[in-house]
């Protein structure tokens, strides 16, 4: 189920979020909307990082 996030690139994660959430809060008339949507882009990002490193199977051997 969450293989995807093993694979997943938090540089790209972070930019597509950083967009959507970019075009969310500037429609929606934030007045600080690039602040409050690189907030967002940079938690949902850490949550990823998080879960990433928690896995199972996400460590790397030492061979």
């Amino acid at each position: 189920m969450f293989d995807w996030i093993k694979r997943i690139n938090l540089i790209w994660a972070f930019a597509i979020l950083l967009i959507v959430h970019g075009i969310f809060y500037y429609s929606m008339g934030t007045p600080n909307w690039l602040l409050v949507a690189l907030s967002a882009a940079l938690v949902e990002t850490g949550i990823l990082a998080a879960l990433k490193a928690f896995l199972p199977g996400t460590q790397k051997s030492k061979r």
